[in-house]
C-alpha cells in the first residue's frame, strides 16, 4: 500500500519520536501515532491474512459474533503497542523502513473470542490464509470485518470442503 504524502507522515514520525523524548505520556503519542496512521491506510488497516479452523466453523455456524481479530496470536507479528514504540523509541528510520514495518505488523487474523481469550500463539500452518486482498473480501466493518453470507460464508464452506476432502 502507497502512503498519502510520505514527506508529511514522515515529519509527523519524528515529531512522535521527539514527543516521547521529551517526557510526554508514551500511551497517547503511541495512540496519536496509531491514529495519524489509520486515518491514512483507511480499509487496508487491520487486514486478516489468516483465519483459524475454528473461527470458519463458528462463521459457518452463523456465529460471526464469536470470530474477532487478532494482532498478535500469529508468532511473527507484534503486539501493537509493542511495535508501534518500536518504531518511536528504536534507532530513527527513514519512511519507507518505519512505514513497511507498520504495515506488516498491522495485519490480523481471525479467531474466535475463545482461542484470543487463552492467549495461543499460532503457527501459519495451524491457520488457512484468507483470499488476496484485491478479492475485496474481510474487509474492514467498524471494529470487525465483513462477513458476508454471499461473498466470505461461500468462501469459508469451500475451504472447509477442502479440508475435509483432504482429512
Amino acid at each position: 500500500m502507497k502512503a498519502h504524502n510520505p514527506q508529511v507522515l514522515h515529519t509527523f514520525y519524528l515529531a512522535c519520536r521527539q514527543a516521547i523524548q521529551s517526557g510526554l505520556p508514551r500511551r497517547g503519542v503511541q495512540r496519536s501515532f496509531e491514529e495519524m496512521i489509520y486515518s491514512v491506510v483507511d480499509d487496508d488497516a487491520w487486514r486478516p491474512t489468516h483465519i483459524s479452523i475454528k473461527a470458519l466453523k463458528e462463521c459457518i455456524a452463523g456465529n460471526t459474533r464469536a470470530v474477532q481479530r487478532a494482532h498478535g496470536a500469529l508468532g511473527n507479528r507484534k503486539d501493537r503497542f509493542v511495535r508501534t514504540l518500536e518504531i518511536l523509541e528504536g534507532p530513527c528510520l527513514e519512511f519507507d523502513e518505519w512505514w513497511s514495518f507498520f504495515l506488516e505488523h498491522d495485519k490480523t487474523i481471525l479467531i474466535t473470542r475463545q482461542e484470543h481469550g487463552s492467549g495461543k500463539t499460532f503457527a501459519e500452518s495451524e491457520l488457512i490464509p484468507t483470499p488476496e486482498w484485491s478479492k475485496g473480501m474481510f474487509v474492514n466493518s467498524g471494529f470487525s470485518v465483513k462477513i458476508r453470507k454471499r461473498v466470505e460464508i461461500v468462501w469459508m464452506k469451500e475451504k472447509l470442503e477442502e479440508l475435509e476432502v483432504s482429512a
